[in-house]
This record gives C-alpha cells, structure tokens and sequence, in this order.
C-alpha cells in the first residue's frame, strides 16, 4: 500500500534571475522509514509542526519577498528530510488542487505572457481599446482578465470575529489584494474560501476525464498549449533539482511550485490564538493559488477575487467595487417593471402588496454583475460578458435601501438622471457595503458631478486647461483632420449635419487622403472605434439626408457605428434638434462650435465668391444678371449699345476686375460644317486670353499656359468678341438657360450612376470629366476639372470637343461643397460631386464661423456629454442590438495628451478656465423626469453680460429674444443687456455691445416672393428683438431716454464681392458663429443660437464652453491700461482684423489700433465709420438687399425693377473706383428694411400653421 505525499518549497537558482517554483513528488510506502522521517523532524523542530510551519512561512505580505537559499549553489534550501518531516500534519490540509502531471512547472514571470506585446516592458494595466473587445461570457476558458505577465499579491490585514452572529465560519477576514498599479480589498469567511476550494477540486478532476465534447477537449488543448510555452522552464527547472540530489536519493524528483494547501480544520474549531496562523495559512493558500494560471483564470476564482474585464483597464479609474447581485427586471426604466394595480402599487398604498407583485408576480431577479468605477457605475450580463447598463454619477444621483425603498430587507434602489434599477444581495452585510461605497464615490472622486456646479451645469469649470480659437472652416477643419489623424482608440463625432464627402484639407492635393470618409476609413482600419451621432431629420422639411451619411460611413468599416436621434414617432419630437458640433478624439482633445462636418463650411478669411478652377474664358458683351441674395432668381442683363467700349474702358480703368473668367469650359460649340469652316476662317487670327487670378490669390494654381498681356484697343480683339456673341451666344445660353425643348439633349444621374459619380474625387488633383460622365472620346489631352452640372443637368455628348486641351487645376470646393443657401437648398446629396447651382452665374455664400479646441479635463466633460447622449439612445433605441455598444467615460486622474497634436495645431494653445456648457432635456439626453432641464448655455450668456465692465461684442446666427413680460419669447439675453446698457447710462460709464448678425437668414427663398415665407419668418422676429416692438432692445432704450443707442449698441453684417464673369458680383457672407467675448478676458462659445430653440434647454441640445483666460498680456480699454487675455483678446482683435480689412497687412502701419475697442476714436471713427462707408458703397454700386430704402413688397419691386443693372453696367470706371474704398467685410444691419410690412406667415400657409416656438 502506498500514498502519494506532496512536498512544495520555493527555491531560486543563484545565477538566474527568473523564480521558478517546482514541485517534488514523493512516493513512500507506509513502513518504519515514515515513522523515523517524523522523529527526525521532532528532533530538528522541538516545537512540533506548526513552528515548523510558522518558522518557513514567517512573512506575511506573499508576493512582496521570495525567500533565498541558505547556502550558495544550493537551489533547494534546507534539506528533504525537514521537507518530509511536514508529513506528519499532511491530515491537516487538503492538497488535491496538485496540478495534471502534464503541467509540471508554472512560471510566475510567465503567466499569461503569450499576450504581452514587450516583454523587456511588461504592461502595468490593459489597454483601453480593450473594452472594445467582443465579449466573452464569464465561464468561458477564453475569458482573460488579468493583466499579462503581473503577479497578484495577497495579504490578510484584519479579521472580525463574531461568534454569536456567525456559528460555524465566525472570521470574517479583509484581503487586500495587489495586482499591478491596483490595489483592492475584499471581505470572506472561510466557508468562500473553502467553495472556492472546491470548486477548483472539481475542475482540476475534470481535467483527468477525457470528455468527448468540445468544450473540454478544447480545454485541455489550451492546457496544452501553456506546456509548450513553458518547456525551457521546465528542462531547467529538472536540471536544478537534479543537480542539487545528486548527493542523496538516485531517484528522480520533480518540483511543480509552491502548492495550494488547503488548511481544512473547522472554522469553529480554531482558537482565538491560532487565528493569526490561521490567516497565515490561508494568506499562503491564495498565494500559491494564484500563481498557478489554470487556477487564477478559473471563472470562480475571478468571482471570489471581484474582478472582471474593466478591473485593470488603463484610464478607467481606479479598481472600484464589483461583485454578483441580483436586478430586478424592468427596473431601469419606469413603466416597466409589470402591472401597477392602476397606479395604487405605485403610490406605496400597501408596501407588501408592492413587494409581492412587483418582486414576486410581475418581475424576475437575473445576476448581473455590478461595477463602481470612480465617475460612473453598470452592470454586465454574466451569460454573455456583455454591459448592459452604464449609469453616470451626476446630480441626480441617489441610492436607499429598506423596505419602503425596494420593498426587500436587503435591497437597494440606485437612481440618477437617467436611469433607475432595484438590486437585492444575498446578505444584509453586502447590502451595506454596496450603499455604503456608492455614497463613498459620489462623495468623493464624483463630487464634481453629483454637487451643484455653478450655472448649474453638468461639469465644474477646470483650471489650467489648454485652449485655443479657431476662426472659419479652413483652420477648424484642417485641425479637426489632424488630431484625427493622430487618435488610438476612440473617435466622437455628434453633427446636425454630416457630410461624408467632405475634404477636410484644401486644396486636395493629396488625392483623397484628407476626405472625411477616407480618414474614418483608415483610422477604423487602424482598430479605431468611431461613433458618430447624427440628427435624424424631417424628411419633408430638410433635405441634410442624415440617411445617405449612415451609410456611406457605416459600409466603410464595422468600426464605424451611427445613430441617427431621435424618431420622431416614438418620441414625438417633430420640431426640435440635435444640433450639437463635436468631434472628440481619445476623449482627450475635444473640437466643438458652429462648424458641421458638412457642405458650405469650409472657408477662410478669404471668404471667395468664386470657384472656377484657373481657366480663362473669352469676354463677351452679354451679361446674365448673377444669382445673389439680393436677386436669387437672376436675369438677362441686355447689352448697352456701347457694351464692347464700355468693358474695353473697363479694362483701362480696373485695377482689381479683369475681363477673364475663370470656368472649366473653355468655349461650347456644336459640331457643324459651319462652325468648322468658321474656325479654320480664324484660324490665322490669335485669340487673346486675359489673366484669372485675383491679386493676392495664392490657393488658386497658376495654370502652366502663356497668358499673354490683354490689348483691350487691338481690332484683332473686338473682331474675336463680336464673332463670339453672334456665332456661339447661342450655345452659351443653351448652357447657361437650357429651354425645355433641348432637355432631350441633356441627362439626370440617377441611382445607378452613384459609382461612376464617384469618380468626381480628385485622383491626382484633377478629374477627367469625360471619364466620371462615361462618355467616349477619342483623347484628351490634360486632365479637366470637375464636370459641371446646370441645376442637376450634366452636359453630354454635344460638349465633347470643347473639352479637349483644357487645362485646369483642384478647386477648392468640390461639387455640392459650392452652395448657396438663399439662392438653392440641399438636393440629391447621394450625387456629392455633382455641382447644386452653376458656378458661372452663381456666387457661392461665403460662410464665416468659430469653433474651439480644449484639452484634458475639459475634453473629458465633452466625451462625457457625448457618451450620456449615446448611451440614452441606446437605451431607447438598440437596447438589445450588440452591434451598438455602451461607451465608457475615462477617468479624469492622470491624463495623458494626444501625442504630436501640439506640434499639428496652426493655432496658439493657452491655458484658461473652462466650463463645458450645454442645453438638454429629457428628449434629447435621456433624462427621466420631464421637467429636468438644463439651460448652462443660457445661464453662462446672462451672467457674463451682466458681470461685464467694458464691452460685449456677439456674433450669432440669430438674435431672438425679448424683454421678461413676453410670452413668445423666454430667453433673457436680450434683458440682461438692457440692464447693463441702463447701468452704463446711470453711471455714465463708456460701455459698447457689439452685434454681428447675417443680413438675411440663410433659407432658400427671395425676399417678397411666395418663396420666402421662412425666410420672411425669422426676418421678422430677429427685427422683433432689435427695434420692431415695445420689447425690442433699441425702443426700450428709445423710451428709457437714452437719446442715441448707437453710443452703446449696434448692429452688423458681413458683405463681400468679386469678380464672375468679368464682372463685379457681391454676396453676404453668412454669419454663422456663436460667440461672446466680454472685456478681452471670457469668452463663449459653442453651438447654441441667441434665440429660445438652442437657449432654453427643453428644445434643441447644444453644447458650448465658458473660457475665461489665466494668462494675460498687456491691453488697453478706455484709454487706461488693462489686462489682455491671450485667447479671449486675442480672437476679439483678429475678428476685427478680418472684419475690417487688416488680416494681410499690420493695422498699425495705418495707424490704426485694435487693442482699445471701447474708446471713441475706434468705436466712432474707425467701426461704425468703416461700416457706414462699405455699406453705402454697396447699395451705389450694386444696389444690394436688404436696404432701409425699401420699406414694403411694393417698394422692393420698384427698387428692383429701376436698379435692373448696376452702377459698373453704367458706369464701370465709376464702380471700380468705389468698390476699391471698400474695407473689409463690414457692413450696418439694415433696421428699417420691410418695416411697413408683416412678415409673419399667413395661417393658411404651411410655414403659418406651424407653432411660433418653431422661428423663436
């Protein structure tokens, strides 16, 4: 008869560095040799066994020391007789968790080290884009929780001992454990630490029973796999014990680590004296245990240990709290968690009729594993390792417990904002821990968040956090591209309006590199998770096609994930929007304001009308009238008797205009004998092309053609002009006006041309129009740019000649990317390439705007933001769609910076104070009550205003709002600046408010046409809150007796012009910001209009941030010395800049200064002076809408009709010399234009039977 004695000692090679523990297996017969084994152990410990025990296993903190041989070249201390002499007290643990023969040796430095990517580095933490994994089900051996390579450390530091409470386990022991950077406790009895044991024993036996089902052959097979990785280990592991018996026993012995020793005497039956051996025993037990892989990647011993797939994740926080509990279905949204007896259960008539149907009848308890992070908390769904819930600490946050809570003993009701849920624990005692660790959170590393902050926002303002301004498209979306460019894990997107087609860069030298959809592409590609939240709109109102964006972007990668918010069905929201503008990359670098990722955005200081490509045109005589704002249908301008005399003294005169246009098509004419004829009649005759470029134009390629030097008195020229109006005016019209009988002539895309459309993309910065139409032709010679298209008609066959041997470069803004809003609304967005209106009788509408940069905390706010919209639709809408998952906020402790951004940004990067603000309801951020509602945006605008000292200066989209008494309007901006104008009149301070609007809002439609209801609308009220009603601001000054409200508040627009062909064309420029800089020092910004849809919370959702500086220079405002700020200051003085005509040249070499915008010699003399001057040099020169020379429909159809042709048509010497004494793009708001008119709409029109809260 014979038993198997199992003997374990640690042991390290001295001259290697790697510990490895191995295991002897000593086989003995039951015989005297047992029996003299014994006494020599008596006699070598007098003591007995337990001091044998105490004596090898004197340190506590296992994992924090490893013990060293006694003698040097001895890797086995002691001796095996004092091994053996432990035989005697082997009754009293249990040792069958022996690992299978075939895993004989287990490497601490080695565990789980197949998936650490550096192996001189081991990893301290798992990566963050590990929460991206698929999940794994908890019981699944593939589950790996650990972080690779990193021991777990285990120490018993306090016992509570209740005998009277606790019969038989009375030891109720606290584990701090340490794995890693992580360090968490954990509280047990011995009857856990026993199940845990047995557990283990099952499955260590299940491993010698070969199942024939897959699950186990597949794990045996990965127990497999960790012997081959480890054989090296082993062989010298062998060797060292071979060795060091050299001298005693011929027999081979085998070391397989220290192993887990049981200690199984009763709970019940150790003494107050040996509970400090006991914890010893038990501390050694976990130890050894967790040095094993098998045993710690064991799902029960991760259950024990509270750890799971989020424990050790980089950036999420601290390890937090977790464990198993029970959740009450239906509890985390009301009206789902079965009947309610009419509502009798819900009102608390009877709390045990209410625990019985909801907790016993109507609902189900499932165990979910919870999560307690340091800034939010969730559960997963153990059957599938999939989250289920992920619930923000915020101000809503609560957590109760008792019966009249949740109707259990030991139950707990968690509720914020957002969501709500009831769990119950198996004991009163974790019940406790659990509330009392939530309350612990939210009280401290959640305090910023469940504490009312001061606006009452969501997040607190941060100090010190970088920030930086960007103004207009150009520099916000190049630096949006880059830091893009740079993202690891996540990128954030929420847009009103998403153009996938977009170039983010310009001009697109580089192919399709800078594409948005490209960049989206290839960072998915790269393992990126991108989330995009788009605003899903009314079909048959907007045509942004929120649809066609959803699926561009999702078939580019399954990395890429879009929503589109809200249905308006199911949440019955028809009128309000998304309107947020936020990229946000790692949730470190955070971009919002007024930008869109979309059409008509991108822009620079510029502000172009024009967008030809570098191609000359010969002049002719007839004018088209251009479609503008002021005239968005056109006309046909007909040619003055001396109309070739006139363009020649044209020529003379113009410093600025030239006679070239710019076009892709160079001349049109159909195939004929007589054309043929005609042009070999000319052919002697050299045809003169003049220059294209405008002065200054340094985006435009200069095309690589001679351009010889315009001779405006040379017959040869006037021969050529003259042949060209009478031989191919008529193709130009066909072209420019195609008559209903020629559509035959032309083609419409449809759906199956989507693919060829695609080959409108710039490939080495041109594109063959030919190719992209799918038109035959014999050769073309350069590349041509994009193919334009009248009105959605592309040219066919007919033009095939004229395209030969043009030659062109990239413009600037591809196909629909050319629009104007008042002149054409979106269309066909599925055809992106294809141009929206005809570039060469259409400006497009410049587009001024602002957006900013933030970093760190401020950023982490705006991801947070994102990720509680996200989450809330998910809920809503894809609860139980895997594809969609919860997202996770990172937590604020220890932010690391984008890599390299720093050096990317164009931009300067100071640091200021920075409050992230938003609007939000329940509609549109989840929220459960109805009337939670936050209006920070709001809140931030009026106290800003009040608290300023010196001026105000705003630019916005719109500017509706009225004084307190008013029913229609609620927002108090246009209050709170009437009460600090009135305290500057009472205290007779010099104070300025400057507006800056859009001189007509952009909707598609002309003014005093049937066609501009909408546009008529909003005219009316932004009119309504400046001077049209007893609310309005300037009356309210008018009646408050301040004489001349011009001294302290006014209003402006931007205008600018250019040359189209060949002649002077003028366009507003569309304000589209939403800025407020007070005193040089706060600042802003974001996506919310001055008016009620983005102020007051229960509508649109906005978002924006509060900056208010930390480092300043030296300024001055009125006239005394103060304090400048470097972002605040800063952008107010480079709008100025622009918005005077200084952004090219240093304002001080005129003798102008910026830096004092409060004083009268600026103020007076230069604004309101510059202004002025631009805004009467347009209205001579080309007549422009809106003017205050019209005051009703009838008056604006005579002042069209008399001034059908502009002052250059007349007289363009006279015209050029004016329109070169205009500075700037500056201009006054109109404030008497249409005021005898009512421009509400008429209530049996469409626009008339919506609600007024849709124009305000």
């Amino acid at each position: 008869m014979t038993e198997a004695v199992l003997y374990c000692q640690r042991s390290r090679r001295p001259d290697a560095d790697n510990g490895i523990q191995t295991c002897v297996r000593k086989r003995g017969e039951r015989s005297v040799r047992g029996e003299r084994l014994r006494t020599l152990a008596r006699s070598l410990h007098p003591t007995g066994p337990a001091a044998v025990y105490e004596e090898q296993y004197s340190y506590t903190n296992y994992g924090m020391e490893t013990p060293t041989p006694t003698t040097p070249g001895d890797c086995l201390p002691g001796i095996f007789q004092q091994l053996d002499s432990l035989a005697g007290v082997d009754s009293d643990f249990d040792e069958s968790l022996a690992v299978p023969e075939s895993l004989s040796v287990i490497d601490i430095n080695k565990i789980d080290n197949k998936e650490e990517t550096d192996a001189n580095e081991p990893q301290s933490f798992v990566p963050f884009r590990a929460i991206h994994n698929p999940p794994i089900k908890f019981n699944s051996v593939h589950r790996k929780v650990f972080i690779p390579g990193v021991v777990i450390k285990v120490r018993f530091v306090e016992n509570e001992r209740s005998v009277t409470t606790h019969l038989l386990n009375p030891n109720l022991y606290t584990i701090l454990l340490q794995h890693g950077d992580f360090k968490w406790t954990i509280k047990r009895r011995y009857k856990h630490i026993l199940y845990l044991h047995q557990q283990l024993t099952l499955y260590r036996a299940s491993l010698n029973i070969p199942f024939p089902t897959k699950t186990h052959k597949s794990r045996r097979a990965s127990f497999k796999n960790t012997v081959n990785t480890e054989e090296k280990a082993e062989k010298i592991a062998l060797d060292a014990v071979a060795s060091s018996s050299k001298k005693r026993e011929p027999r081979p012995r085998k070391r397989k680590g220290a192993l887990p020793r049981f200690p199984k005497k009763p709970e019940v039956m150790v003494t107050y004296e040996g509970i400090q051996l006991r914890m010893k025993q038990l501390e050694e037990y976990l130890y050894n245990l967790l040095n094993i892989s098998i045993y710690r990647n064991h799902h029960e011993t991760v259950k024990f240990l509270e750890v799971s797939n989020l424990s050790f994740v980089s950036e999420l926080g601290c390890k937090g709290k977790e464990g198993m509990i029970q959740k009450r279905t239906g509890s985390t949204k009301p009206g789902q968690a079965g009947c309610n007896c009419f509502g009798l259960l819900g009102t608390m008539v009877c709390v045990r009729c209410t625990y019985c149907c909801t907790g016993l009848v109507c609902a189900k308890w499932q165990e979910r594993w919870l999560f307690v992070k340091d800034t939010f908390f969730g559960y997963i769904r153990p059957t599938d390792g999939a989250i289920k819930a992920v619930m923000l600490f915020d101000q809503g946050f609560e957590v109760s417990s008792g019966m009249y809570s949740t109707g259990l003993n030991h139950g707990l009701q968690i509720l914020n904002q957002s969501r709500q849920m009831v769990i119950k624990c198996w004991t009163k005692r974790k019940s406790k821990e659990w509330m009392a660790y939530l309350k612990t959170v939210a009280n401290q590393t959640a305090r910023e968040f469940t504490y009312p902050n001061v606006h009452h926002s969501f997040a607190p303002p941060r100090a010190a956090t970088p920030a930086g301004v960007l103004v207009d498209g150009a520099a916000y979306l190049s630096a949006v591209a880059d830091a893009m460019e740079l993202a690891t894990e996540e990128i954030f997107i929420a847009d009103w309006w998403l153009s996938p087609e977009i170039y983010m860069k310009r001009p697109a030298l580089n192919g399709n590199y800078w594409r948005l959809d490209c960049i989206l592409k290839r960072k998915a590609a790269q393992g990126v998770k991108v989330f995009v939240m788009l605003y899903k709109e009314v079909e048959m109102a907007l045509g942004i096609n929120s649809y066609y964006s959803k699926g561009v972007l999702t078939r580019k990668s399954e990395n890429i994930k879009v929503i589109r918010h809200p249905d308006h069905a199911r949440v019955g929201v028809l009128f309000w929007a998304h309107h947020e503008k936020i990229v946000c990359v790692d949730q470190t670098v955070a971009f919002l304001g007024g930008i869109d990722l979309c059409y008509g955005r991108w822009d620079d200081h510029k502000h172009r009308l024009t967008d030809l490509g570098n191609i000359a045109q010969p002049v002719s005589s007839i004018r088209t009238k251009k479609k503008t704002s002021s005239s968005p249908g056109g006309g046909l301008c007909l040619p003055t008797s001396n109309g070739l005399e006139a363009a020649i003294e044209l020529a003379k005169s113009s410093k600025n205009i030239v006679m070239g246009i710019t076009e892709p098509i160079q001349e049109i004419t159909i195939d004929t004998k007589e054309n043929d004829q005609k042009a070999e009649g000319d052919s002697e005759i050299k045809e003169e092309k003049l220059p294209v470029l405008e002065p200054g134009d340094q985006l435009l390629i200069a095309s690589t053609k001679q351009i010889s030097e315009p001779q405006p008195d040379s017959p040869d020229q006037k021969k050529n002009v003259l042949n060209k109006i009478t031989d191919r005016g008529k193709d130009i019209f066909s072209v420019i006006y195609p008559p209903f009988e020629e559509e035959r002539n032309e083609q419409r895309f449809d759906d199956s041309e989507r693919k060829k459309a695609e080959k409108y993309a710039l490939s080495n910065d041109q594109v063959l129009l030919t190719d992209a139409l799918g038109i035959k032709h014999k050769s073309v010679s350069q590349p041509t740019p994009l193919a334009q298209v009248v009105e959605g008609r592309v040219i066919t066959e007919s033009t095939k000649e004229a395209l030969e041997g043009i030659e062109g470069n990239s413009k600037l803004w591809i196909g629909k990317d050319y629009v104007n809003f008042i002149v054409k609304d979106f269309n066909n967005l599925d055809l992106p390439f294809v141009d929206l209106v005809d570039r060469n009788t259409t400006p497009r509408m410049p587009w001024h705007d602002v957006g900013v940069v933030v970093q760190q905390a401020a950023a982490r706010d705006v991801a947070r933001h994102f990720i509680q919209r996200w989450n809330a639709i998910k809920l809503e809408k894809y609860r139980q769609n895997v594809n969609y998952p919860y997202l996770l906020p990172k937590t604020y402790s220890e932010i690391k910076p984008l890599q390299g951004l720093k050096e990317l940004l164009n931009i300067d990067i100071n640091n200021v104070s920075c409050q992230v603000l938003r609007s939000a309801s329940s509609w549109s951020c989840g929220f459960l009550e109805p009337d939670t509602v936050e209006q920070s945006v709001h809140e931030a605008y009026v106290d800003t205003i009040t608290r300023a000292q010196h001026y105000v200066y705003i630019e916005n989209q719109f500017f509706i709002t009225l004084s307190r008494t008013n029913l229609n309007v609620r927002n108090q901006i246009g209050e709170a600046l009437f009460n600090r104008i009135m305290r500057a009149v009472r205290g007779r301070e010099t104070f300025r408010v400057f507006v800056v609007l859009p001189l007509l809002p952009g909707f598609e439609g002309e003014v005093g046409a049937p066609s501009g209801t909408s546009l008529h609308a909003v005219t009316h009220w932004n009119y309504q809150s400046i001077c049209r009603s007893r609310e309005a601001i300037l009356t309210r000054l008018y009646e408050a007796g301040v004489s001349d409200p011009s001294q302290y508040i006014t209003f402006h627009g931007l205008r600018t012009h250019a040359t189209l062909g060949g002649e002077p064309v003028t366009e507003l420029v569309y304000v589209h910001s939403k800025l407020l800089v007070a005193d040089d020092r706060t600042l802003i910004c974001g996506s919310a209009n001055i008016n009620d849809r983005s102020m007051i919370g229960t509508r649109d959702s906005e978002i924006a941030v509060l900056l208010q500086d930390e480092q300043f220079d030296e300024g001055v405002i009125n006239g005394a010395s103060y304090p400048c700020g470097r972002v605040a200051g800063t952008l107010r003085k480079r709008l100025f800049r622009e918005h005077l005509g200084y952004t090219d040249i240093d304002p001080t070499a005129c003798g102008l200064s910026l830096d004092d915008p409060t004083c009268d010699q600026f103020y007076n003399n230069v604004w309101k002076a510059t202004s002025k001057q631009n805004t009467q040099i347009y209205e001579e020169v080309f007549h422009t809408i809106p003017t205050d020379a019209v005051h009703s429909f009838a008056e604006l159809k005579k002042f069209q009709e008399e001034h059908s042709e502009t002052l250059w048509h007349k007289d363009p010497a006279l015209a050029n010399r004016k329109i070169d004494l205009i500075q700037g793009h500056v201009v006054d708001f109109p404030l008497d234009f249409l005021c005898n008119e009512t421009l509400t709409p008429r209530n049996i029109s469409m626009e008339g039977m919506m609600p007024t809260a849709l124009w305000t």
